[in-house]
C-alpha cells in the first residue's frame, strides 16, 4: 500500500500543483518527545499532525491533508461524500477483483519494481475495488455493528 506521504505527493502533483511541503517541530522532554507537522500545498495548510516521532506527525499530516483534498474534491463536484466511510466488510466479487487487479496492473509506473510494484497494484486495484462496489451497492454492513446499533 502506498505510504500517505507518498499519495499525497503523487496526488497534488497529478493536479499540476507544487509537492507539498511539510514543517514538522519537536518539543517535549528528550524521553517522551513530540512531534507536531504541518502540510502545506502551494503555500496553503492542508493537514496537521502529531506523533512521537517525525515520521508519524508527517504521516500523519498527509493523511490529514489526503482527507482535506478529498473533502474539497467532493464539494467542487456537488458530490456530498457519505457521513461515514465503509470500513467493511467488503465483499467478494471475485470478476471485480480480478477487473481490478488487471487495470492496476496496467496503470503502475513500468519503473516501478519488486515490492514498491506489488504496493502500488495492490493500493490501486483496492481503490478501484472499493469504488466499483460502492457505485453498485454491493457493500453489506457489519453485522456486529448493526446488533451494537440496535441494542
Amino acid at each position: 500500500m502506498l505510504h500517505p506521504k507518498a499519495a499525497l505527493i503523487e496526488r497534488v502533483q497529478a493536479e499540476g500543483q507544487p509537492k507539498p511541503v511539510f514543517h514538522t517541530e519537536r518539543s517535549g522532554p528528550d524521553h517522551e518527545p513530540v512531534f507536531e507537522s504541518e502540510v502545506s500545498v502551494d503555500g496553503a495548510p492542508v493537514g496537521r499532525g502529531q506523533g512521537g516521532n517525525k515520521r508519524d506527525a508527517e504521516r500523519r499530516a498527509a493523511e490529514a491533508a489526503l482527507a482535506t483534498l478529498e473533502r474539497e474534491t467532493h464539494a467542487a463536484a456537488g458530490v456530498s461524500p457519505r457521513d461515514e466511510p465503509f470500513d467493511g466488510p467488503w465483499p467478494m466479487v471475485p470478476e471485480v477483483l480480478a477487473v481490478s487487479l488487471q487495470v492496476a496492473n496496467t496503470r503502475v509506473p513500468a519503473e516501478l519494481r519488486g515490492d514498491a510494484a506489488l504496493e502500488a497494484v495492490q493500493a490501486f486495484a483496492l481503490r478501484l475495488y472499493k469504488g466499483v462496489l460502492e457505485e453498485v451497492g454491493e457493500v453489506v454492513e457489519d453485522e456486529l455493528e448493526e446488533e451494537e446499533d440496535a441494542a
